[in-house]
C-alpha cells in the first residue's frame, strides 16, 4: 500500500482534513478529543483507513477525532507515542501489523512489544501479490518457475520493504523451486510495480493496491496472491497455495486499531462498537475497495485472537533468521 496508488482514494476524502467534529452521540467512557496516531506519512493506506473511519467514530463516540501522523523508524515513533500515552482511550494507534508484529522481531533495540497494546479491532486487510512483466512473455506461473530454474537472472525480485512479508514470499517461491531468490529493495510498492511494468526487474512483490492497479493496464500481470483464499479484489488470480507454494496462507497485512496497555475494557468495547459501525458505512467500504483494501471489522475477541496468532507466526517465521 503506497502513496502513488492511493492519491485518488485519498483525495476523495480530503474534506475530512485532519480533524473531524463530533456528532450528537456521547459515549460513556470518552470525555475528550480522541487522537488517532498513524505511524506513517499522510497519503498511505493506513492513513486512508484512519481518515475514512474518523467521521463514524466521532459520531458514535461523541468526540472530536484528530488524525496525528507520526512517521519514521518503520512505525516505531508512532507506536511508542501510543505505548507511553495515558491509557484512557484518548490516544489510539492505527497501524499495520508490520510495525507491531514484525519490527520488534526483525529490528534491534525496539522499545515495545505487541503486549504493550490492546487490540481494539481490525479496520482493513490486504494480501501480497506477485507481479510479473507482460514483456517477459510468461504464459502462467509454471512458466515463470521454469524460467527461475534455468536462468539465475530471473531470480531477483523487487520488494517495498525488507525484513517482512515480501521477503517471505520470495523465500517460499525459491524453496518450492529449489533456487535462491534475491531481493531488490525499493522505497515502497509504487516503484516496485513501476519497475515491473517497465520490465526493469524480473518480478515484484507488492500490496493489493498496486496489484489491482497493474491489472487495469497491459504492462504487468498479477500471477498469485497470499492468503487462505482468493482476494475479492482479484477473484481470477489464484493463491500461492493453489499453485503449490506452501507457507503463504497466513501472509497478509491488516490495518488495525490499538490502545495502550491498561485501557479500560469498557472503553475498548465502546471503541470497537463504534469502529464496526463506521466500517459498515457503504461509502467507507467502497472507498476502501477503490484503494485495494478490504474492510475487515472484528470484535474485540476476534481482534485479540488474530493478533496473537499472527504474532506467533511472524516470531516463528522471522525470529529464526
Amino acid at each position: 500500500m503506497r502513496r502513488a496508488f492511493l492519491k485518488t482514494a485519498v483525495s476523495s476524502v480530503a474534506a475530512l482534513f485532519c480533524t473531524v467534529a463530533p456528532g450528537l452521540a456521547q459515549a460513556q467512557h470518552f470525555k475528550g478529543p480522541i487522537k488517532i496516531v498513524v505511524p506513517q506519512a499522510p497519503g498511505g493506506g493506513t492513513d486512508l483507513v484512519a481518515r475514512l473511519v474518523a467521521p463514524g467514530l466521532s459520531k458514535e463516540l461523541g468526540q472530536t477525532v484528530i488524525i496525528d501522523n507520526k512517521p519514521g523508524a518503520s512505525g516505531q515513533i508512532g507506536a511508542q507515542t501510543v505505548q507511553n500515552a495515558v491509557p484512557d482511550g484518548t490516544t489510539i494507534l492505527c497501524s499495520t501489523d508490520h510495525s507491531l508484529l514484525i519490527v520488534p522481531v526483525t529490528e534491534a533495540h525496539v522499545k515495545y512489544t505487541v503486549g504493550d497494546f490492546v487490540a481494539l479491532g481490525q479496520g482493513a486487510r490486504t494480501s501480497w501479490a506477485l507481479l510479473l512483466p507482460v514483456a517477459a512473455g510468461y504464459k502462467d506461473f509454471k512458466d515463470y518457475t521454469a524460467a527461475l530454474k534455468r536462468d539465475p537472472v530471473k531470480r531477483s525480485y523487487g520488494v517495498p520493504l525488507t525484513g517482512g512479508a515480501p521477503g517471505v514470499v520470495g523465500d517460499a517461491i525459491g524453496k518450492a523451486v529449489g533456487v535462491e531468490m534475491e531481493q531488490i529493495p525499493f522505497a515502497g510498492s509504487a516503484p516496485v510495480s513501476q519497475n515491473v511494468m517497465a520490465n526493469q526487474i524480473p518480478a515484484g512483490v507488492t500490496g493489493m493496491p498496486e496489484a489491482v492497479s497493474v491489472s487495469r493496464g497491459d504492462k504487468a500481470r498479477t500471477f498469485a496472491v497470499t492468503g487462505e483464499k482468493r482476494s475479492p479484489l482479484l477473484p481470477d488470480v489464484p493463491t500461492f497455495s493453489e499453485l503449490g507454494i506452501a507457507g503463504l496462507d497466513k501472509v497478509y497485512t491488516f490495518v488495525g486499531f490499538f490502545g495502550p496497555k491498561g485501557m479500560p475494557p469498557e472503553a475498548a468495547n465502546e471503541f470497537n462498537a463504534a469502529l464496526r459501525k463506521a466500517l459498515a458505512d457503504p461509502a467507507v467500504r467502497e472507498k476502501l475497495t477503490g484503494a485495494g483494501l478490504t474492510a475487515a471489522p472484528t470484535t474485540l475477541e476476534e481482534a485479540g485472537q488474530e493478533v496473537t496468532v499472527q504474532a506467533k507466526y511472524w516470531k516463528d517465521t522471522l525470529g529464526k533468521r
